[in-house]
């Protein structure tokens, strides 16, 4: 019992102590509440300078991997890269650099049985047309370089043992392609946003290096033997 009245004399002396201490952060003047700042005095040029080094890095480092997150992303329909491809997009250099890695099949019926290909793709855009204000852009060269390979045991980078040295000079695992093309950009407005910033069609007029050669060595080809006509859509979400 002792020991419950004296635990409620602290308290209550404590308490009176509390309220008799004045409040050095907040103070009333003519009605108004006024906020004091504590101010650190422990912060000096040399602390600052020792400090910045390590914000850089920090910050160069956070943009580093931040380069690595894809901005987008893109399906296609034909191109030399099979019946449909598609992969994540690399937007940068102020939207006229893309670099897209994309993964596409070739179908059964179109082979003796379904090949998966890899297609490493850089695209470049040196202009954009603004056509109904900031909704729609017209972007009217499209030109870009891409490699495609196919994952199959009948394709191969050095002539098989089974041909005669020379037959073949090209090597069938890895296609050269280049393309021209357009395209047509739908910005999203920001209260619509939900999964995306843009969507853009698209269409390419392609041709790889063996089809390029057997042109040049043979003029009787004709356009839809050597070109390759292919459509698609990219979401850019970043």
């Amino acid at each position: 019992m002792r020991w419950f009245l004296f635990s409620i004399a602290m308290l209550t002396t404590v308490t009176a102590w509390a309220s008799a201490v004045p409040d050095t952060s907040r103070h009333e003047t003519a009605g108004r509440v006024d906020t004091v700042y504590i101010v650190r005095t422990d912060v000096t040029a040399d602390s600052v300078a020792r400090v910045a080094p390590y914000v850089r890095r920090l910050n160069n480092y956070y943009r580093m991997w931040a380069r690595l997150i894809p901005r987008g992303a893109r399906i296609q329909y034909a191109g030399n890269m099979g019946m449909f491809s598609g992969g994540p997009t690399w937007i940068y250099g102020r939207r006229h650099w893309e670099t897209s890695l994309m993964f596409g099949f070739v179908p059964k019926h179109n082979a003796h049985h379904a090949v998966m290909t890899m297609t490493l793709k850089q695209d470049y855009i040196p202009w954009t047309v603004h056509v109904a204000g900031e909704l729609v852009d017209f972007q009217p060269l499209a030109a870009g370089l891409y490699f495609n390979t196919a994952f199959s045991h009948k394709f191969w980078v050095h002539q098989p043992s089974r041909y005669p040295k020379g037959y073949y000079w090209f090597a069938t695992r890895v296609r050269t392609n280049v393309y021209l093309g357009q395209r047509i950009r739908l910005n999203i407005p920001e209260r619509k946003r939900w999964f995306g910033r843009s969507v853009s069609l698209f269409y390419e007029l392609s041709t790889c290096d063996y089809y390029f050669i057997q042109k040049v060595k043979n003029s009787y080809i004709t356009p839809d033997k050597w070109l390759t006509l292919s459509f698609g859509i990219q979401i850019e979400w970043l």
